[in-house]
């Protein structure tokens, strides 16, 4: 996992696992996603174990399960709109460490033998202070990879998640072994701590200091608002969100039918639905191996679909399996399909949702996708009563297979906008990584700053910058001239400094000092402006270290020439950072 990358540039042009990993920011994401998952899928196993010990109960240990499963349902839509609120880094580190505590909360309730109540509240506290986590990690994503190496990310995401649902009991199980429950919530403990550190180092995305100013003038209530809309505003989303719960609502389902199905179809006992999940784990592992290379496919919806038909086949197959290899090896395949779907359904949808309200977007689905796995959890019961258990396959497999073939239309749109989408981005991308200083920028900030361009047509004549007035925008000509005159620190009359063509930038100068513009840029022809906000401007800049080096240095030659005892010295330019 941790590759060295001593070329950004080399790394960029990757694709696959490698082109995701070459990219700092994510292998923190990603290490702090393996600490922290893993930690919390043995405490999950020293948690049914302490409930057991003091109680002997089924029902306490069920009381113990919709105590972590609740909390999903009731804040993950408010944990995205705090992480899109007050910064996802920011969001995150807070959850970590607040897990953290509760852990060690835990930790001292079970020394105690305090009322088993009580740790099932802490757990609720837990999984709730948690909420916010996946919708920010969702939404950070994008802004830490490329978008070559998007659907990669998500698929080592996905990886990662099912590597901790491998090894994580087992770790549990091991710790077990050789110490009381309170030793695995204290390693918990150790591991949100892990993680938060990982976190504290990330970069700060280019879009977290200009947003957190205007969304604390938003009431919390719209952000929400603004959320749900983001979700129904468009067919194409509201489809893929209803496919992906849909895929959850399966999943539900599988939890009651599967230990059924090893029971009373293959005859291995209720100790084999464990070789059944194992199994889908497995075929998780290897979907996400895979995933990279079929989503450079031109139309990941096609795969998106066939990944749903896929995961469904085992439903309406099992039924007429007895075999027990056979139906393992079913349900591997519906492994890798599940991964198709969760990874390039994610993909699609951080594609699809503006930047800004990602988070809360993704805490919405993670709501409604937690519902549907405990509806499916209790629909699956009344079918098996109404009808049997071979009937309820049917219908969990039929049910998803329709509802896919109904989006396929609304999916193949949501394909084509991002397909114009980034046609329309092109020409802007390769003119800003032209330029010196945005040179060592990597792709994903490229996308986001060619994002935020406006365009703006300009006759002959006009002035794009006054001297002396406040400094506002960043311009790049994409083309014509224009010419910069200058009254010079002393007064006077203006005076002809340069010449700009197509590929030069101006405005840089007022927005990085802080001062009034220093000269007058007027177009000597027609030509095409790329305008960008002065806000996004200082936000990349903050956000790339290695952009000071040719700035300061652009910045001292000009305002050498036009405000000498003003000018700044030129720092020397950072070397390469080691990756």
């Amino acid at each position: 996992m941790w590759l060295p990358f001593p070329d950004m540039a080399e790394a960029r042009g990757k694709s696959g696992f490698r082109g995701a990993l070459g990219h700092r920011d994510f292998r923190l994401l990603l290490a702090s996603l393996t600490t922290s998952g893993t930690g919390d899928w043995f405490y999950n196993v020293a948690l049914v174990v302490l409930i057991l010990d003091q109680t002997d109960s089924a029902a306490w240990v069920a009381a113990g399960t919709i105590g972590r499963l609740v909390p999903y349902v009731v804040f993950s839509t408010i944990g995205g709109a705090l992480a899109d609120r007050y910064g996802r880094r920011r969001v995150m580190i807070a959850a970590d460490f607040l897990r953290a505590t509760l852990m060690l909360l835990l930790t001292v309730a079970a020394i105690l033998s305090a009322p088993i109540v009580i740790a099932i509240v802490i757990a609720f506290l837990s999984t709730a202070a948690g909420t916010p986590f996946f919708p920010a990690v969702a939404a950070t994503t994008p802004s830490v990879v490329d978008e070559k190496s998007l659907a990669s990310a998500n698929a080592l995401i996905s990886t990662v998640d099912s590597l901790s649902i491998a090894i994580g009991p087992a770790l549990g199980g091991l710790i077990l072994l050789f110490g009381p429950p309170e030793v695995a919530f204290a390693v918990n403990a150790v591991t949100f701590v892990a993680s938060a550190l990982f976190l504290s180092r990330l970069t700060p995305p280019p879009e977290a200091q200009a947003t957190e100013a205007a969304e604390e003038s938003q009431t919390l209530r719209g952000q929400l608002v603004e959320g749900m809309k983001a979700m129904t505003s468009s067919s194409g989303v509201a489809f893929l969100v209803a496919l992906l719960v849909a895929a959850t609502l399966t999943y539900g389902e599988e939890t009651v039918l599967y230990p059924l199905v090893s029971r009373d179809l293959l005859s291995t006992g209720s100790q084999g639905v464990g070789f059944i999940f194992a199994a889908i784990g497995v075929g998780g592992v290897l979907g996400a191996s895979l995933t990279p290379r079929v989503a450079d496919h031109p139309r990941p919806s096609i795969i998106l679909v066939a990944g749903s038909i896929v995961a469904a086949a085992p439903l309406v197959t099992l039924p007429f399996v007895r075999v027990p290899v056979v139906a393992y090896l079913l349900v591997a395949v519906e492994g890798a399909g599940f991964i198709f779907v969760d990874v390039l359904g994610t993909t699609l949808l951080q594609r699809a949702v503006p930047p800004e309200i990602t988070a809360r977007v993704f805490g919405l689905l993670d709501s409604v996708a937690v519902a549907g796995t405990v509806a499916g959890a209790l629909l699956a019961p009344i079918i098996i009563t109404a009808f049997g258990l071979e009937a309820a396959l049917f219908v969990a497999g039929g049910v998803l297979v329709v509802l896919t073939l109904l989006s396929f239309p609304k999916l193949r749109e949501l394909d084509g906008a991002a397909d114009r989408r980034m046609l329309e981005l092109a020409p802007r991308v390769e003119l800003l990584g032209s330029l010196d200083i945005f040179r060592p920028l990597p792709r994903q900030s490229l996308e986001a700053l060619a994002a935020s361009i406006t365009e703006q047509r300009v006759a002959s004549g006009h002035v794009l910058i006054k001297e002396g007035a406040e400094a506002d925008d960043f311009f790049v000509i994409a083309s014509g001239t224009m010419e910069v005159l200058s009254s010079g620190e002393w007064g006077g009359a203006p005076a002809k400094i340069r010449d700009l063509k197509g590929g030069d930038y101006a405005g840089e100068i007022g927005l990085v000092e802080r001062i009034p513009r220093t000269a007058t840029v007027r177009a000597t022809s027609d030509g095409l402006v790329y305008r960008i906000r002065g806000e996004d401007f200082l936000d990349t800049v903050n956000q790339s270290p290695a952009l000071s080096g040719p700035l300061f240095a652009g910045i001292a030659g000009r305002m050498a020439r036009t405000h000498p005892t003003h000018s700044p010295a030129a720092p020397p330019q950072p070397p390469e950072a080691s990756l």
